[in-house]
């Protein structure tokens, strides 16, 4: 017989052993639940509601700078262009919507977004033509911390914004 087993029966074979001879014992006074006396009946506690989940927010904005490498940015991208990294948090699963715009022009800026120390998650380069303007979209995206890298073409200083937007993707 293997340990756990023999312990099973070991304490079986007490509990049976010590309580075989307690048939004598009387009580000496009644007990508190069973006493005469009945107190007033106290109400109910009004239930403490349990506070919800904390609200996941539906969007997160970063505005920064991508600086030119003489300026104090770090090279990436085989260390040949200027580039600002920004970490950002999703707080729940999802399907999420990236845009990055910029001041300056349509081709000036290449997006990268990582898991944080994993790898690639996406990458985008903005067009040739149009606005000076990013968008994807991811369909699943983990609960997870992000890495996200802007690459210059140039070295003119750039202001941008990064909007991310949760999507729920709810079937119909």
């Amino acid at each position: 017989m293997n340990g756990p087993g023999l312990a099973l029966v070991s304490l079986s074979l007490l509990v049976i052993t010590s309580c075989g001879g307690v048939t004598t014992l009387s009580p000496t006074a009644p007990s508190a639940a069973f006493s005469q006396t009945t107190a007033a009946a106290a109400p109910p506690a009004a239930p403490v509601p349990t506070p919800g989940p904390a609200p996941v927010p539906a969007s997160q904005t970063i505005n920064g700078v991508v600086r030119s490498i003489g300026a104090g940015a770090s090279p990436c991208w085989a260390d040949r262009y200027p580039c600002q990294v920004y970490d950002f948090t999703l707080s729940q699963a999802g399907a999420i919507e990236v845009t990055l715009t910029w001041d300056g022009q349509p081709r000036a800026l290449m997006v990268q977004l990582y898991w944080a120390g994993e790898g690639l998650a996406h990458e985008d380069i903005a067009p040739r033509i149009g606005p000076s303007r990013i968008s994807f979209r991811r369909p699943l995206m983990e609960a997870t911390g992000y890495r996200k890298d802007d690459l210059a073409w140039d070295e003119s200083r750039k202001a941008i914004k990064l909007d991310i937007v949760r999507k729920d993707d709810k079937p119909n």
